[in-house]
This record gives C-alpha cells, structure tokens and sequence, in this order.
C-alpha cells in the first residue's frame, strides 16, 4: 500500500494559502511603496498592513529589494495585459492606437500607486530595480512599435530607425503626461489624452508617409 505523507497532502491548499498570502502581501506593498516611496517604506510597514510577521515576508522575497522587484514585475504584468486587451478588443488599427493610449492612462488612474512604484524616485540609479523598471517601459515601446508599424501606409517602406525614434518620444511623452496628470487637481480624461496624443502621432505618420 502506497503510503502518501502529510506534507503530500497539504501541499494543494498550502500552495492556495501561500498565493493568496502573496496577493496580500503585493498588494500592501504597491499601496504603501506607492505612498511612501522606497526609501520610506519598511518591510515592517507591510506586514502590519497584512497582518503576518515580518520573516514570513523575508521568507517570501528574501529582502525588501526582492518585494520591491516583486511588485514591479506584477504591476508590469497587469499594466501590458490591460494595454493589450484594449487594442486587441479594437475595431480596427487606428481605433487600437486610441485604445491602447485610453488603457495605459485608465489603468494608472485605478492603481493610483502604482505610477509612483514604477518611477519611484528612491530606487537606486543602476541594478536589478533599475532594470526591471526598464523592462516595463520598454515593454510599452515594443507595443508602441507594433502600432506604428500597422498605422503605416502599406505601401510605405519600413524604416526601423524611425519607427524606434517615434516610439521612444511617444513613450517618453505617456510618461510625462503621466506624472503630470498625478499631479494636477482635476486632469484632462485618459480619452481626452489618448485623443491628443493620437492626433499627434497620425501628422508625424502623414509626414512619414510622405517622405
């Protein structure tokens, strides 16, 4: 007879509690780094947000570093997989530009905090946090890319130099908008924005087109 142990046994419902726990744990986390910047937040913070003792979460994320990554890496997650469901849902290729440009500035005003984790001032200028920063924006430039690629004239040559240019300064220009919309009572909508911006973008594509 094939004995099977307790740890066996246990190990589906404690792998439910424990991603459960970290969803917890991850979302205190992005409310009070949100809040308080890196520097000013401590890994006690957290646990009393949570309610568990402070080694379960070094347990979980090894160092205040790690939980910090963590919340990057799910934030990242959820900000592309937001962008990426509203221009996929979009009629047509014009249409997903403006769609992804309304998600970006919808998803950052429902996570309020999660704007000032992703470009927490604190951070350190290099290293593992610097990187995966840069991951998450140039995931965004990717995305950019594609749709300035499909908003292309068909018949127009593809020139990857100026495809990058135009999806850096559109990049750099949402996280301007971004943090200025964080900061000013009473901003202009995320379709207002997506609007302006996408206006923009189509006289630069005419003045590629014509080139």
């Amino acid at each position: 007879m094939q004995v099977t142990s307790t740890t066996e046994q246990q190990s589906p419902k404690r792998r439910r509690d424990r991603a459960a726990r970290e969803r917890e744990i991850l979302a205190a986390a992005e409310r009070i780094f949100g809040e308080r910047g890196y520097q000013g937040t401590s890994m006690d913070d957290v646990a009393a947000a949570v309610g568990v003792s402070k080694p379960l979460i070094y347990q979980y994320y090894g160092s205040k570093d790690g939980l910090f990554l963590a919340c990057l890496a799910s934030l990242r997650t959820q900000l592309l997989e937001y962008v990426a469901d509203a221009v996929m849902a979009a009629a047509d290729v014009e249409d997903a530009l403006y769609a992804g440009f309304v998600a970006w500035f919808q998803f950052l005003d429902d996570h309020p905090q999660a704007w000032s984790v992703l470009i927490d001032e604190g951070m350190l200028a290099a290293g593992p946090m610097a990187a995966a920063t840069d991951e998450v924006r140039n995931a965004f430039i990717d995305l950019i890319s594609t749709m300035v690629r499909l908003n292309l004239p068909p018949d127009r040559p593809t020139d990857a130099d100026e495809i990058e240019i135009l999806a850096h300064s559109i990049s750099g220009a949402t996280e301007r908008l971004a943090i200025w919309r964080s900061r000013t009572p009473n901003p202009p909508t995320p379709q207002k924005v997506a609007r302006t911006l996408q206006d923009l973008l189509w006289q630069g594509l005419k003045t590629l087109s014509q080139n």
